[in-house]
């Protein structure tokens, strides 16, 4: 058995500050598929396609999506989805884009990790996000067949004034699951969430972890909910066609949005301002910040490693490690030695000198 300790994004290791880019390295994981958007342009054909159009797209959105580079664009080595406002014509006012790989490319459990910045002014809605490659439950593609919400964020719990009006900072990161049985059209969707106070002006890394059992949602490497498959289903005669309760045993594809209002990304006034709304009607900061993006570092798709090792992970977080059954918490300020430049006694392997993933890893001793 070895051991591997998670750190920051940023993490002083003997005078050196490295910069982590993934959580993903070591032996439980091979990479299948990835998108580093390193080449200046339109998004990669091969990789993804576009879904365009208006019409509120099943939430009330206004924004029109297209192809044009204006809204979807590669630059600088990061994919730039931005939405444009333009207040001279009411049928176009804001327009963005929408990315898919349906078609190109699916998978069925594994980890999906990105890196991203995301949009601040009140009325955006930012996500990315899977739904099953194929309908085929019931005929119907949503929500029988099921939608993994990897990440998604509204401009208006960054809003000063939203934080006033809510009491406190809300957390800002949500992590669902959508099937027929659970859903937000009955408010019941599996879901969780967490804040990251940083999200519109650092690039953090989001995760899913979808295997057979259970998908977990990560921000920077730290589980923050987790949805166990046999919760979902009836204990007491349970059905033989399971596919109400857990529909994630089938082939997902990847979607990357910017929404602009809707029942969510416009739902600012709802309990607050339900007559007199400071952004009108549908919740939207037009005398904001425009344009607004979502800039992506990249996508990388692992599978689980064949002959993968057993490995136990502990994040260090707020000067300690939990090391479990090895040593207990640590106190970091105490234990140079799990950050040594030399790796002294614990002989570590080649991949742990390089942090190419962002993990250090330690042999048992």
């Amino acid at each position: 058995m070895r051991f591997k300790i998670p750190f920051s994004p940023t993490l002083l290791i003997a005078g050196l500050l490295t910069t982590v880019t993934s959580f993903a390295a070591g032996g439980n994981w091979t990479l299948v598929w990835a998108d580093e958007f390193d080449v200046d342009g339109p998004p990669n054909p091969a990789n993804w396609d576009y879904d365009l159009g208006g019409g509120g797209w099943g939430n009330s959105e206004i924004q029109t999506y297209t192809d044009s580079l204006d809204n979807a664009r590669v630059e600088d080595g990061r994919l730039i989805i931005e939405v444009r406002q333009n207040r001279e014509t009411a049928r176009n006012a804001y327009t963005s884009a929408r990315l898919v790989t349906r078609g190109l490319h699916a998978w069925q459990y594994g980890r999906i990790e990105f890196r991203a910045r995301l949009p601040k002014t009140t009325g955006t809605w930012s996500a990315v996000w899977m739904l099953s490659e194929n309908a085929i439950f019931d005929g119907a593609f949503w929500p029988d067949n099921g939608e993994i919400d990897l990440m998604e964020h509204v401009g208006y719990e960054e809003d000063p004034l939203f934080h006033a009006v809510h009491g406190s900072v809300p957390n800002n990161i949500h992590g669902t699951l959508h099937t027929k049985m659970r859903n937000h059209l009955t408010s019941t969707g599996l879901g969780g969430s967490t804040l990251v106070e940083n999200a519109t002006e650092e690039f953090n890394t989001y995760a899913i972890v979808w295997l057979e059992d259970r998908i977990e949602f990560e921000v920077n490497g730290v589980v923050y909910n987790t949805i166990h498959k046999a919760q979902q289903i009836p204990v007491r005669n349970p059905p033989d066609d399971i596919s109400p309760y857990w529909p994630f045993d089938q082939p997902f594809h990847l979607i990357v949005n910017v929404a602009v209002g809707g029942d969510w990304g416009g739902h600012f006034n709802s309990g607050f301002y339900p007559d007199d709304s400071p952004y009108g009607p549908l919740g939207i900061d037009h005398d904001g910040e425009w344009p607004q993006r979502m800039e992506i570092e990249y996508i990388r798709v692992y599978a689980p490693s064949e002959n993968a090792e057993s490995w136990l992970g502990f994040p260090v977080q707020r000067g300690y490690a939990d090391t479990g059954d090895w040593l207990g918490p640590v106190n970091i300020s105490n234990a140079p030695w799990l950050y040594s430049a030399d790796w002294g006694w614990f002989n570590a392997p080649e991949e742990a000198q390089n942090e190419t993933g962002g993990w250090i890893w330690l042999p048992a001793p």
